[in-house]
């Protein structure tokens, strides 16, 4: 019996553990960038990050420009890969999307078209997970840079 114990016990915490052989998806994104990374990226000081309204989204506001970054939860019955496909097949009236090579395993620039100051966003697949991070107070191509600079940053923590 007590072996029978020690077997049931055993396969148990192998089982449990076995999920954190495998990568986790961060949930907290105020966890992801530090606020000098941000700072530096942005090129003026920023705040500390702060959530917008859960613990996978997180802000960073400095002076005129600020970052956001968003983890994608699954939603209804899609999950975050299902809503990272939709949006990089949008073809919403007045938005670019854009694809982008060299970030994550998949990933595209999204925007208004025809304008040169209104945020960038950087939307980007890694396994199961996706997320996007926003720029503004940018030029554009500017803005698209900063982007993919702080997304390979999250993006090597997935």
């Amino acid at each position: 019996m007590r072996s029978m114990a020690a077997t049931v016990l055993t396969g148990f915490i192998l089982i449990s553990h076995a999920g954190l052989l495998t990568a986790a998806t961060p949930t907290v994104a105020c966890e992801l960038l530090t606020q000098d990374r941000v700072s530096q990226a942005l090129g003026i000081p920023v705040g500390a990050g702060t959530a917008i309204a859960r613990p996978g989204t997180c802000q960073w506001f400095g002076k005129g420009k600020f970052a956001t970054l968003t983890i994608t939860l699954p939603k209804g019955n899609q999950t975050p890969v299902d809503q990272f496909n939709a949006g990089k097949a949008s073809k919403l009236a007045g938005i670019t999307v854009e694809p982008v090579s060299g970030v994550g395993d998949d990933a595209y620039y999204v925007y208004f078209a025809g304008t040169t100051r209104a945020g960038s966003g950087l939307v980007v697949k890694k396994g199961d997970s996706t997320f996007e991070i926003r720029v503004y107070g940018f030029e554009l191509d500017e803005g698209k840079k900063i982007g993919r600079s702080l997304a390979q940053d999250v993006a090597g923590k997935f």
